[in-house]
């Protein structure tokens, strides 16, 4: 008897701990629509009624939306030791700068046959791909924002946007407001910014059209669908059309809560759902309240208030629509579903702690299925 219980014993102690990532599956909630789900173990897909099932090795690698690139989608950006740049198409190398920038990395961009990149102690390099890099526009404080359709290079520095040809050539330079920011509009080409002056202005081509004043709106500028405009500043949210017009604004006196995570404009562009949060990097504790504002609206209506646990180094969330439904994912782990036309919510919270991990701090990302490829 003594030794069956040793031998039972032995054999406890000497069993292979199951891997955590074969943990069994959840159930979840009733949900409007799939969502996807994913942590170190893999990806998982909760259908609508709240059924939990493994995806494929891969499958967020086949069904993401890649670089998110326009140009130079399928180029990999690799740097050598000695700070050389290489671009890589399927792991073949196609072009390699002439010049060696170690230590000296800054933003890319890529255009139509042609890719562009900073360097701090230089300025700002052009190539058509086909040759070597240029130096065409010296200076510090740089950026290759973006390229046109057409091939010209947007770069901007401090208050100055700066439109480069294909050649290498200045086109314009453009004076905005560093309190408002800029931001371009990919679909119709469309530059937008705040001037010096405070007016709203758009560049399409080479032209720029001056709108309305937007002298006492705060916030950095946003480009937002449908045809939208949003103004984001830690104590303040408009939104306007692509003409400045206000479509709706809310201000919060309280200057401890800051809108940490962005602005998530609903698809017919009807609301815009923020968060607000008196938490700080390194936090152990805090609040954080779900707004939604309505066009027309100038105060925003609180849909959902929770704790926040630790936030480490950040403290933020993301927000994700699915016609009036919205997905909200806060970095302290907690993810709840809102249905903003009948103010039900669904809290994915638990069955996200549930899904097999790694790790116990490890907290599991989420995104409606229809976010990603088919």
């Amino acid at each position: 008897m003594v030794a069956s219980v040793v031998a039972s014993a032995a054999l406890a102690v000497t069993a292979p701990l199951a891997h955590p990532c074969r943990a069994p599956l959840p159930t979840g909630p009733r949900v409007p629509a799939p969502i996807v789900l994913w942590t170190n173990c893999g990806a998982f897909r909760l259908s609508h009624a709240g059924v939990v099932t493994r995806l494929p090795r891969h499958w967020l690698a086949k069904h993401g939306s890649g670089t998110g690139r326009r140009y130079g989608a399928d180029l990999d950006i690799r740097r050598s030791r000695l700070g050389r740049f290489l671009l890589q198409l399927h792991g073949r190398v196609v072009w390699r700068s002439a010049n060696l920038y170690p230590r000296d990395g800054g933003s890319v961009a890529f255009g139509p046959h042609a890719f562009a990149f900073a360097s701090y102690r230089h300025g700002i390099y052009l190539t058509n791909l086909r040759g070597t890099e240029r130096l065409i526009l010296p200076g510090r404080g740089l950026y290759p924002y973006s390229f046109t359709s057409s091939g010209e290079l947007i770069v901007t520095g401090p208050g100055t946007i700066t439109l480069v040809s294909r050649a290498g050539t200045i086109l314009r330079r453009f004076r905005y407001r560093s309190r408002n920011g800029y931001g371009f509009d990919e679909q119709n080409d469309t530059l937008y910014y705040v001037t010096a002056t405070g007016r709203l202005a758009a560049v399409h081509g080479r032209d720029e059209v001056l709108q309305r004043s937007m002298a006492h709106i705060d916030g950095m500028l946003i480009v937002a669908r449908p045809n939208l405009l949003v103004f984001s500043s830690p104590h303040s949210i408009t939104a306007t059309t692509r003409a400045g017009a206000v479509i709706a604004s809310a201000h919060w006196a309280d200057r401890r809560l800051n809108s940490d995570a962005g602005v998530a404009v609903s698809p017919d562009g009807r609301a815009f759902a923020f968060r607000l949060s008196d938490a700080r990097p390194g936090s152990l504790s805090g609040t954080a309240t779900v707004y939604l504002l309505h066009a027309g609206a100038n105060r925003a209506q609180p849909v959902y208030r929770h704790l926040l646990g630790p936030t480490g180094c950040a403290s933020g969330a993301n927000f994700g629509w699915h016609g009036p439904n919205l997905l909200y994912s806060s970095s302290d782990g907690t993810l709840a579903v809102f249905d903003t036309l009948t103010g039900a919510a669904t809290n994915l919270t638990t069955l996200a702690a549930r899904l097999p991990h790694r790790s116990a701090g490890e907290r599991a990302l989420a995104a409606w299925r229809s976010d990603f490829r088919r």
